[in-house]
């Protein structure tokens, strides 16, 4: 999809993609039109703070990408939505639109997860999102706060920096703003180091992140937090096991209580998600066990199920995941399913007294004892090496446009791809030489 305005061409260039997620090129929701435009500000993974960090220190910049975008949509509004609980950021933020007619400041709850777009749609317009749908079908934009950010910053800077934070077992918990491509060892040294013997780290957060064990991985656009927490630590473990354990655990353990069904967000507000149907699945096989795994389809992965509602520590959130991916490489999807049978989603009434305080959830997966603040690095950091990957994104990967042994200056293009393919361009973090091209570019100071 080739950009339709002249800001969508600057936020394509820019490389600029949904900072908070899979990395959807930004420049396809600024070539949309839109009615109503939401800075997800909620960002309620459980210690995590760079959107809280963003937001204190650079508040002008992130209003003025908001305003960019309302304009480029076409939007009648804009509305930044944030926890209530954040009195001092609402307060500044409200003071930051203060005058600007079609902005606002929309207050959440604190619960868990608020910063679903689905969610977050409904709390700020009152529409649910067709099932199986997306925003814009309602006439609605959601982008992340760094997201806005990079935005505003489009014309003359490309995405070069990753915002983070890095907390849980290190010494000093912070949030940091480095170079694409850092590797994550720099960014947990940044923080102190780690305070336990055997750390790993949870790559995203400790709800939708994964378990990451090699440091040298590098940093993406869409970095948004590592928590190092020592390996032996029962999320490690939980989420360690992989699908052959959570499978024969649910199969021969999952009573079908329906809990996980009953706190499932997007079944609370109307959607054909029954998690445990799902778990059901696991004592047939195919194709008796298709019907049921179709219940799959339109589970947003936010792990509530697993991590939180079932009582016997079984894994839905997860087995779904698994399951729509299957369903998937079978060209299966909500379109297609029997399921879909064109119904309006309607949100359920006992909705709002089913809604997850963080503070009981950051309790249930033993994250108290790391509950600390994460104040934004003030000095820059340069390191010697990057490597770039050439995917951070939605879409077709970027195709290098340079080669081993060339200079490169910090902000220089060094892949890229023809407008008509959906993805995004990447450019060098430092400046430097090349010295690898692969499925990344290397490049050392």
């Amino acid at each position: 999809m080739a950009p339709r305005s002249e800001f969508a061409r600057l936020v394509r260039r820019a490389g600029v993609v949904g900072a908070g997620g899979a990395g959807f090129p930004s420049y396809v929701k600024v070539s949309s039109p839109a009615e109503t435009v939401i800075v997800n500000a909620a960002e309620c993974e459980p210690l995590l703070q760079k959107d809280q960090e963003i937001l204190a220190h650079f508040a002008p910049e992130v209003v003025s990408g908001l305003e960019a975008v309302v304009a480029a949509t076409g939007a009648s509004r804009g509305v930044i939505a944030i926890k209530e609980k954040h009195a001092e950021l609402v307060a500044l933020l409200e003071k930051a639109v203060a005058g600007k007619k079609a902005l606002g400041v929309h207050r959440l709850g604190d619960y868990y997860p608020a910063g679903d777009e689905f969610c977050q749609v409904y709390e700020v317009t009152g529409r649910l999102i067709p099932m199986g749908g997306i925003p814009l079908q309602v006439g609605v934009v959601v982008n992340n706060v760094e997201t806005l950010y990079n935005m505003a910053r489009a014309g003359s800077t490309p995405v070069v920096d990753t915002f983070l934070t890095v907390t849980g077992a290190v010494k000093s918990p912070c949030t940091m703003r480095v170079p694409v491509g850092t590797s994550m060892a720099e960014a947990v040294a940044l923080a102190g180091g780690a305070t336990v013997k055997d750390p790993v780290v949870l790559d995203g957060g400790a709800m939708m992140g994964k378990v990451a064990e090699d440091f040298s991985a590098p940093l993406t656009k869409t970095s948004g937090g590592l928590i190092v927490l020592p390996r032996e630590h029962p999320l490690v473990r939980r989420k360690s096991a992989g699908r052959a354990a959570f499978d024969r655990a649910g199969k021969s353990t999952c009573d079908q209580c329906t809990l996980c069904t009953e706190l499932c967000p997007r079944y609370l507000l109307g959607y054909d998600i029954q998690p445990h149907k799902v778990m059901r699945s696991l004592l047939f096989s195919a194709p008796d066990r298709k019907p049921w795994s179709h219940w799959a389809l339109l589970c947003c992965e936010c792990r509530l199920c697993s991590l939180f509602a079932c009582p016997e520590n079984l894994n839905p959130g997860d087995i779904c995941g698994f399951t729509k991916g299957d369903l998937a490489a079978q060209k299966v999807n909500w379109k297609s399913s029997p399921l879909n049978r064109g119904q309006a989603p309607k949100a359920h009434p006992i909705r709002p007294w089913r809604q997850i305080p963080v503070s009981q959830l950051k309790s249930r997966l033993g994250l108290e004892d790391y509950e600390a603040e994460a104040p934004l690095r003030q000095e820059p950091y340069a390191p010697a090496l990057v490597r770039i990957p050439l995917k951070q994104h939605v879409g077709v990967p970027a195709r290098p446009v340079v080669k081993t042994g060339q200079a490169v200056e910090r902000g220089d293009l060094i892949g890229d791809l023809p407008e008509d393919q959906l993805g995004a361009p990447v450019h060098a973090s430092i400046s430097g030489q090349v010295t690898a091209v692969t499925d990344f570019v290397e490049i050392t100071a």
